[in-house]
């Protein structure tokens, strides 16, 4: 009998080391293959040229590119630092706006679909109707003569001093319904019976954001916050719907797809100056990155 049970008892360990190995199998190659083989290749492929010889070819390439006064990569920066400007911005205009809409001021269903508005719409639809918004012969164009302000004879995306700012403006009003979202959700877990204290207590609407609202939703800001550090590379709009890089409008996220998937034979080839140039941003970020981490930490959680 005691040997039955302990056959058992081994059978049903063995078929829960089974179950286990079988689940962690799939996520565990993904792992080793998509993030830790890809990464080493690419970390690799920095030092050497396109004989696969080892050099340091593709770093001087690299920052010749970043460096030189009309080089791709050094407008990308530049645009790709004013979308990540712009967006710590207007990081605070998203809790602002997610505050008094979740207030329920006058008008705030419309101003809610407003906002919501372009995570509805498919991403090609809505470029599409901002680009025909902003044409010559469209509406803004129409508004600005109305007005007797000049209005650029080519559009806004084909000039260069306009170009850019025009998708930043569109970037701005995108991004808002994602971090909208996520303060709605934070302001909905704060206990109504905080609310209903404060308005005892005489507490105005501005103090009631500053003193009440922002300490108690601080461990979501604090991750966005993180997250938009992390993601600084990142940072742009849809270039190949609007401009395909024309007109200036390049930031590092396009320059890097452009590379691989420019022309039909596979890019420009020169992903060693890529891998040189994405661990050249690595090396920046990580201790930015940390450093924000290791600030925002510091500040006491407020508990409710």
């Amino acid at each position: 009998m005691k040997t039955q049970t302990n056959q058992a008892k081994n059978m049903r360990v063995r078929q829960q080391r089974i179950f286990l190995f079988a689940i962690l199998t799939v996520p565990v190659l993904y792992f080793l293959i998509v993030y830790c083989y890809v990464n080493a290749s690419s970390f690799l492929m920095a030092f050497r040229d396109m004989d696969h010889n080892w050099s340091l070819d593709n770093f001087q390439l690299f920052f010749d590119e970043l460096l030189s006064e009309n080089g791709t990569v050094g407008i990308s920066l530049r645009n790709t630092a004013i979308y990540f400007v712009l967006g710590l911005l207007f990081f605070p205009t998203g809790i602002v706006i997610s505050y008094f809409l979740f207030k329920k001021i006058i008008g705030y269903r419309f101003f809610r679909v407003v906002f919501y508005l372009p995570s509805i719409i498919s991403a090609i639809v809505f470029v599409t109707v901002f680009k025909e918004f902003i044409q010559p012969t469209g509406p803004i164009a129409i508004l600005f003569e109305k007005i007797g302000k000049p209005f650029p004879a080519s559009g806004l995306l084909v000039n260069e001093k306009t170009a850019t700012w025009a998708i930043v403006f569109y970037c701005i009003w995108v991004g808002f319904p994602t971090n909208m979202l996520m303060w709605s959700g934070a302001l909905t877990r704060v206990p109504r019976d905080v609310f209903e204290a404060a308005c005892l207590d005489g507490c105005g609407t501005f103090k009631e954001l500053n003193y009440i609202v922002l300490p108690l939703i601080f461990p979501t800001i604090s991750s966005l916050l993180i997250l938009s550090f992390t993601g600084f590379l990142n940072a742009g709009g849809p270039i190949l719907l609007f401009t395909n890089g024309a007109a200036q409008t390049s930031t590092l996220g396009f320059w890097m797809f452009n590379q691989v998937y420019s022309n039909t034979g596979g890019g420009s080839g020169f992903y060693g100056v890529l891998s040189a140039g994405g661990l050249f941003f690595t090396l920046i970020a990580t201790p930015v990155v940390l450093f924000i981490r290791w600030a925002v930490e510091r500040i006491p959680a407020v508990e409710y």
